[in-house]
């Protein structure tokens, strides 16, 4: 009697357990609590009822259990991890955005939801009729896989996940490896060809191939090991937690994929830059690449933290309410950031011009968005902030058409006039058959006297693009004006003292010079020069003081 007693309490006590763990099926659908509740409960292994589950469903709907047990699938399968907890129990819910009495299981998939139709909540007829494309995206390759696997050793649990599941991830990780392997090697093989054949393959646009290759290699072998993972149908915990971690890698590879990529086009396009003349191409592109990378991570962020269910539209509002403190925080960066864009626009200077202002001369190698690279004459590089670069006066060497130059050539002083001038005339002939200088433009004349020296002006310039040039053109007039000197045995001087030793003059001397009178005679010589140059000058040109 004492037994039966105990079995009946045993009985009630399991039928009350039963009750409190189970929702009461008059409120099912009341809520869209019990709606998705009575789904999962009852197509779990513990509480297993299929017809039950379909009570989350519209009336006369045709295979409500298949199409159940497939819901399910589908929501375990794209690693949907449902806290019961903070689902709705408000029979009036409605959704903030669209004002609709809706509630959807995940905020990534908008096919999925629940609706309230004439004062209940089911499952929408529009996700029944989403079910069978919805299972053909979560399984391409189907769910049979566990037939191929019955007997008590694939069903063996090990951290409760049955072997062959834990033999799948296996299979399919080696599976990965192949793959990412096999698309290595291609692409790189594939892009290498396509480019070989429009421009010089630099060893950096290599390295960038060879990255881009492994990345996409990883890519595509995340993206299968995601795509096969719903077919081993693991507890949803850990799928769901596997399926982040991928979905996580995968965007991960696509925002550096993509990176290679652009930085390949950018490569290609910089090869046109450096064929065409103008330099303001050669400027845009590494900003351009800048703010095109920064764009790509920018949205690879946005993807991730939506993967990761984080509200982003309230991420954006709050940074938005302390864009303020940003912007005060960040004062110079935007200032560097115009000053940028006023470079680009006034175009003071280019990449290649040598530029001088306050203590800085050097070459403009990079013009980015924060600031300009310049590289110095002592082989040093210089960061100057675009923003303080924008309001300096900048002397841009680089502009000139003409390059001076200027210098003193030094002739002894036991050289004879007639050979001095003889060498005046022969620099200018130089200048004007060189085929750089200025011909419109020049000046060698005897300047002065110095200590040890007769001083001859050469004042001239040369068209030249950059200093390598300028140098060139120096190098040629100096090395001709040598060959002239040489040629009419004038000495160059350089500074030198000479001790004379004086001697009494004889009286017999002294008689010759004040007969022959020098100073007369060296007077005449001069006359007789100024009216051979003033034959050789038009008076109408020569004005008098005050220009009357």
């Amino acid at each position: 009697m004492n037994i039966h007693k105990l079995l009946l309490l045993f009985f009630l006590l399991n039928l009350a357990f039963n009750a409190l763990s189970q929702i009461d099926t008059s409120d099912v659908n009341s809520t869209p609590y019990g709606v998705i509740y009575n789904h999962l409960y009852y197509l779990q292994q513990d509480s297993y009822d299929v017809n039950r589950s379909t009570f989350s469903f519209p009336e006369n709907i045709e295979n409500a259990e298949q199409i159940s047990i497939q819901l399910k699938q589908i929501i375990d399968g794209k690693g949907y991890y449902i806290d019961i907890n903070q689902l709705p129990q408000d029979s009036n819910y409605q959704d903030s955005l669209s004002k609709k009495k809706i509630y959807l299981i995940h905020h990534n998939e908008p096919r999925i939801y629940v609706e309230k139709i004439d004062g209940n909540w089911f499952y929408s007829r529009t996700t029944l009729e989403q079910i069978p494309i919805l299972y053909e995206e979560v399984f391409p390759f189907g769910t049979g896989l566990k037939k191929y696997f019955s007997g008590p050793t694939w069903e063996y649990k090990i951290f409760n996940v049955s072997a062959f599941k834990w033999l799948g991830l296996l299979v399919l990780f080696l599976l990965s490896v192949i793959i990412f392997y096999i698309a290595n090697f291609l692409s790189k093989w594939l892009v290498t060809r396509l480019l070989k054949n429009r421009f010089q393959i630099s060893d950096l646009t290599k390295r960038d191939i060879k990255k881009m290759g492994r990345i996409f290699g990883l890519f595509l072998a995340t993206r299968i090991f995601l795509s096969i993972t719903p077919m081993l149908q693991l507890p949803i915990r850990m799928n769901s937690m596997l399926i982040k971690t991928l979905g996580i890698l995968s965007i991960f590879f696509l925002i550096l994929l993509i990176t290679r990529i652009s930085r390949i086009i950018f490569h290609y396009l910089d090869s046109l830059a450096r064929k065409t003349e103008n330099t303001l191409d050669d400027q845009l592109l590494p900003v351009i690449s800048r703010i095109v990378i920064f764009i790509i991570w920018a949205i690879g962020v946005i993807y991730v933290m939506e993967f990761l269910d984080v509200n982003v539209t309230a991420l954006l509002a709050g940074i938005s309410i302390g864009g303020l403190a940003l912007a005060l925080a960040a004062q110079d960066t935007v200032k560097n950031f115009f000053g940028s864009i006023m470079i680009f626009v006034d175009r003071p200077f280019q990449i290649g011009d040598w530029i001088h202002f306050d203590d800085i001369d050097g070459t403009v190698e990079e013009v980015g968005v924060r600031s300009t690279r310049i590289r110095t004459f002592a082989n040093s590089v210089v960061y100057v902030p675009n923003g303080m670069l924008a309001n300096k006066v900048v002397n841009n060497m680089g502009l000139r058409q003409f390059r001076r130059f200027k210098t003193e050539l030094g002739v002894t002083y036991n050289t004879p006039p007639h050979k001095i001038d003889l060498f005046v005339k022969g620099i200018r002939d130089i200048i004007l058959k060189h085929p750089t200088t200025r011909k419109d433009f020049f000046e060698v004349h005897l300047n002065s006297f110095g200590d040890s020296s007769i001083n001859v002006l050469l004042y001239c310039f040369f068209e030249a693009r950059d200093w390598n040039a300028e140098l060139k053109g120096k190098h040629d007039i100096v090395y001709a004006i040598l060959l002239l000197a040489e040629g009419l045995g004038v000495s160059f001087a350089f500074p030198s003292q000479s001790i004379y030793v004086e001697s009494m003059p004889s009286s017999k001397n002294g008689d010759r010079d004040s007969s022959e009178n020098p100073l007369e005679k060296s007077l005449q010589k001069v006359d007789e020069y100024f009216l051979s140059k003033m034959d050789q000058q038009s008076p109408d040109k020569i004005k008098p003081l005050g220009g009357a």
